[in-house]
């Protein structure tokens, strides 16, 4: 903030300057967590009948809440597998969201590899930075296809033998967790019952929600006035990736994600404008998390008030109700001592 070109004082005229587009960030923003709900919810199947889009959004929502406001952005992930256990069974809420994280991140993988050529032959660098690129994009392709065959194989079982031959879970451990690593396994694998198309709808739904992030992200650029080109779209890709990977150990990425900005869009020779944009880029952004941070932390806030409240109702109605019969021998000693004096 304090290197932002112009100043700070400079921001809000950035922020002005977007305008009306701030409509679309957030209307963009919802239509990310709606594609979220789709493809969690079709990821929950076969168990998901009774699993609403509402519930699923609310499981995104407030899980994604907690992942903006702490570090590793990792916690919110138990949030959701808590929220979906009350509609589906435990391996099915974990296999869930594993499978969400899993293809969201092969997915990830995926744009890098293919933005990293882009970038390193369009966009003006030394040799060393493009064979760099070209050397992790190839990485990440190798890893995205790690683990499509580590989840044909069996993810958490594999990884859990591997553990285990180089001493960091012990052998009776492993034996006592075998069967509901499998059995979270065997739902990964469509062994449990789920269809290839609701596998399908869900990949597709992760896909598109991607990319609604990346449109929204660029989108603000070309509010700012800034134009994009194909080798710019490249770098955003490749750069965003890492910075984002990095920025993710500091809640919301305070500090790391605008430094991480201006210091790529600097060494990329940008002009001063475009690195202002490129920053209020992530800044506009980061309103638009405190928004989403708020909405989330709200509702767990309001479900878990409203689980609460049901819970005594229910209580209260499970009580027996107290009855005349049940009062009747108490009042006979003062009913017959009466019916005596009147005699």
């Amino acid at each position: 903030i304090l290197k932002f070109p112009g100043g700070p004082e400079t921001i809000p005229k950035y922020f002005v300057r977007i305008g009306w587009f701030w409509f679309a960030v957030i209307a963009m923003e919802a239509f990310g967590t709606f594609l979220d709900a789709i493809a969690i919810k079709a990821f929950a199947a076969p168990e998901n009948k009774t699993l609403t889009y509402r519930k699923t959004a609310l499981a995104q929502l407030s899980g994604r809440a907690i992942n903006i406001v702490t570090p590793s952005g990792n916690l919110g992930e138990v949030v959701k597998m808590r929220v979906l256990t009350e509609y589906v069974s435990q391996s099915r809420a974990v296999s869930t969201i594993l499978l969400y994280n899993i293809v969201r991140f092969i997915i990830e993988l995926g744009f890098v590899a293919i933005a990293a050529p882009v970038c390193a032959l369009l966009v003006p660098m030394p040799d060393w930075l493009r064979a760099l690129i070209l050397v992790g994009g190839a990485v990440c392709l190798a890893i995205s296809l790690g683990c499509w065959v580590l989840v044909k194989k069996g993810m958490l079982s594999s990884v859990a033998r591997a553990l285990v031959k180089i001493r960091i879970i012990k052998p009776a451990r492993f034996e006592k967790w075998k069967d509901k690593l499998q059995s979270v396994d065997d739902k990964l694998r469509l062994v449990s019952g789920a269809s290839r198309r609701d596998r399908v709808i869900g990949i597709v739904a992760v896909l598109l929600s991607q990319i609604t992030s990346m449109t929204l992200s660029l989108s603000i650029l070309v509010a700012l006035g800034e134009s994009l080109s194909l080798g710019f779209i490249g770098a955003y890709i490749v750069g965003g990736f890492v910075i984002y990977n990095i920025a993710v150990f500091v809640p919301m990425g305070i500090g790391l994600n605008e430094g991480g900005w201006y210091s790529l869009l600097t060494l990329m020779g940008e002009s001063p404008a475009r690195v202002a944009a490129g920053t209020m880029m992530v800044i506009a952004r980061r309103v638009t998390l405190v928004m989403y941070a708020g909405v989330g932390l709200f509702l767990i806030a309001a479900s878990s008030t409203v689980k609460r409240a049901r819970e005594k109702q229910a209580e209260k109605a499970a009580q027996p109700a107290v009855s005349a019969e049940s009062v009747a021998p108490a009042e006979l000693p003062l009913a017959r001592a009466l019916s005596d004096s009147h005699d």
